[in-house]
C-alpha cells in the first residue's frame, strides 16, 4: 500500500459528515479521495467544503482505484451488502455498528474479509472516548481492585429520537435494524463493558417497556433494562430510555471495585475515582470536535493498522459479540 490509505467516506448524515470526513481529512497517513451519498445536495455540500470528488453510485466508487478503504456511515440495513461489495473489490472496512442487523451476517463479514486479506473493522468509538480510556487505564492498574460490578444509563430526549428517526425510518423496522432504536444504540455500551472488564457477558436478561408518543409522531419511546453477568462472576446493569426530556439526557458509567473504591464517568468528559471519604480524584477532559466521543482516535487507528499491516484489535467478532447480548431485547 502507498504512504497515505486512500479513503471514501459514505454517507453524508451526521456521524459521517461532522465525525468521519473532517477526521479522515486531518489524520496522517490518510487521504479522503472520495466521498458518497445518494443525495446529491447533501453530499456536494462536503465535496464543496474538502474539495473532494463525490459519488452518487456506490459501485462507481469502489471501482476508484485511488479508494484503498470505504468508510460506511449509512443505515443499518445497507451494512452487510455495502461491506460485502466493498471486501469483494478489495477494499478495506470501517463500518458503523451495529455492523449488520444479524449475528450470523457479521460473522460472515469477519470470514469474508478474513479470505480476501482485507481488514473489516467495526466503529466501536467508545473504546477512544477520552474518559472511557482513563477508567480503562485505571482498573488495568488495579486501582479499584478486580471490578466486581458494573452499571451504565443512557437517556435520550424523545423529541432528539424523533428528530433522528421518524416514525416511519428504517430504525423501527425490525427485519431491517435488527431491532428497534433501544437494540441499535445499546451495542456501544456493550461492547464497552466487555472490554472495561476484560471479559465476556455470559448472561443476560432484558426488560422492556414501549409507549407510543402520538406528539413525536408515533415513534415508540423505551425504556430498556437489562441484568448480565461477566465471565470473571462480574454482574452489570444496562438502562436505556427515550422516554425523557431533552433536559434529563445522560449517559453514565460506574464501575465498582473489591477494593470498596469505585469509578464514576459521566458523558465524555468526566471521570471521578472515588476512594475512601473524603478522597476523591477527578479528571475532566476537554477534547473538541471529532475527538470528543473517540471518532478521531478510532479512524486513527485504523490507518494506522493498514500503514503498519497490523490486525485491528477491534474485530468482526466484537462486533457480532455486542450484536448477540443487544438482540436478546428483541427476542
Amino acid at each position: 500500500m502507498d504512504k497515505k490509505v486512500g479513503v471514501a467516506v459514505v454517507g453524508a448524515g451526521f456521524v459521517g459528515g461532522q465525525a468521519h470526513v473532517p477526521a479522515f481529512n486531518k489524520i496522517p497517513g490518510s487521504e479522503l479521495v472520495a466521498l458518497g451519498d445518494r443525495d446529491e445536495q447533501r453530499i456536494k455540500k462536503y465535496s464543496d467544503k474538502y474539495h473532494v470528488k463525490y459519488y452518487l453510485d456506490y459501485d462507481q466508487l469502489l471501482n476508484d482505484p485511488k479508494v484503498n478503504a470505504v468508510v460506511l456511515a449509512v443505515p443499518t440495513p445497507f451494512h452487510f451488502d455495502m461491506s460485502m461489495k466493498a471486501i469483494a473489490k478489495g477494499k478495506h472496512v470501517l463500518c458503523e455498528m451495529p455492523l449488520t442487523p444479524r449475528v450470523v451476517e457479521a460473522e460472515r463479514l469477519g470470514r469474508e474479509a478474513e479470505k480476501a486479506g482485507v481488514t473489516l473493522m467495526p466503529v466501536l468509538n467508545f473504546r477512544f472516548t477520552p474518559n472511557y480510556v482513563k477508567a480503562k487505564e485505571l482498573i488495568d492498574a488495579g486501582k479499584i481492585g478486580k471490578p466486581v460490578a458494573v452499571s451504565f444509563r443512557e437517556f435520550i430526549a424523545a423529541k432528539d429520537l424523533a428528530a433522528q428517526w421518524p416514525a416511519n425510518s428504517w430504525a423501527w423496522n425490525i427485519e431491517k435494524s435488527g431491532g428497534y432504536p433501544d437494540f441499535t444504540l445499546s451495542v456501544w455500551s456493550i461492547d464497552l463493558l466487555r472490554w472495561l472488564l476484560d471479559a465476556e457477558i455470559t448472561e443476560v436478561e432484558w426488560k422492556s417497556s414501549y409507549a407510543p408518543l402520538k406528539e413525536f409522531g408515533g415513534i415508540k419511546s423505551y425504556n430498556t433494562m437489562g441484568l448480565v453477568k461477566f465471565s470473571t462472576g462480574a454482574v452489570g446493569a444496562l438502562h436505556f430510555s427515550s422516554m425523557v426530556v431533552p433536559t434529563a439526557g445522560t449517559s453514565r458509567l460506574e464501575v465498582y471495585g473489591d477494593k470498596t473504591l469505585n469509578l464514576q464517568a459521566n458523558w465524555n468528559d468526566s471521570l471521578t475515582l472515588v476512594g475512601q471519604n473524603p478522597e476523591r480524584q477527578e479528571w475532566m477532559f476537554r477534547e473538541g470536535g471529532t475527538k470528543v466521543w473517540g471518532h478521531y482516535q478510532l479512524d486513527e487507528y485504523f490507518i494506522q493498522c493498514l500503514l503498519s499491516k497490523k490486525k485491528p484489535k477491534i474485530t468482526a467478532e466484537d462486533a457480532a459479540k455486542a450484536i448477540e447480548v443487544a438482540s436478546k431485547i428483541v427476542k
